[in-house]
């Protein structure tokens, strides 16, 4: 179910491009991103009674992504929308399209990979080792001039 109308005929006798987009999927969606594209409502409101043409273009980026070694290949999506009101085209020499709704669709030829992993207990254990030894030494460098600043001021004291 990719689209359904809200417009169709207006008061004028005029058709109305107002449109609502269910859903446009290429294949598996990426989870970690929502589908532009979906429940996504295209209001057109001017003088003419909702004539336009809509363009929505869409780069589909493939994408590989992993998750706990399992690889799956998927799309993410880029969306551009513009919208060609009556005025516009008759100031560019007349009306050369008609009103509508146009989705097109590009590959890019650039591909993403996503690895989504945790590193091995030994890298946590080893940051783990410095965190807390780190947290030793500047203890023991903070007493260590806490009680020599008192050691000193102690004996001028005297």
């Amino acid at each position: 179910n990719m689209m359904g109308g809200f417009g169709g005929m207006n008061k004028d006798n005029n058709h109305n491009v107002t449109h609502y987009i269910h859903s446009i999927t290429f294949g598996e969606s990426f989870p970690l991103s929502k589908n532009p594209l979906e429940d996504d409502a295209h209001i057109i409101v001017n003088e003419e009674g909702g004539i336009a043409l809509a363009n929505v273009n869409v780069k589909l980026i493939p994408t590989q992504y992993t998750r706990f070694f399992l690889p799956s290949e998927m799309y993410q999506l880029s969306v551009t929308e513009h919208t060609v009101h009556p005025a516009t085209m008759a100031k560019q020499g007349g009306i050369r399209y008609l009103p509508g709704l146009a989705v097109q669709y590009d590959f890019s030829p650039l591909a993403v990979h996503h690895v989504e992993a945790r590193d091995n207990i030994f890298v946590f254990l080893s940051s783990l080792i410095g965190i807390v030894g780190g947290v030793f030494v500047t203890t023991k460098l903070v007493t260590g001039f806490v009680v020599h600043g008192a050691e000193e001021i102690a004996k001028k004291m005297d």
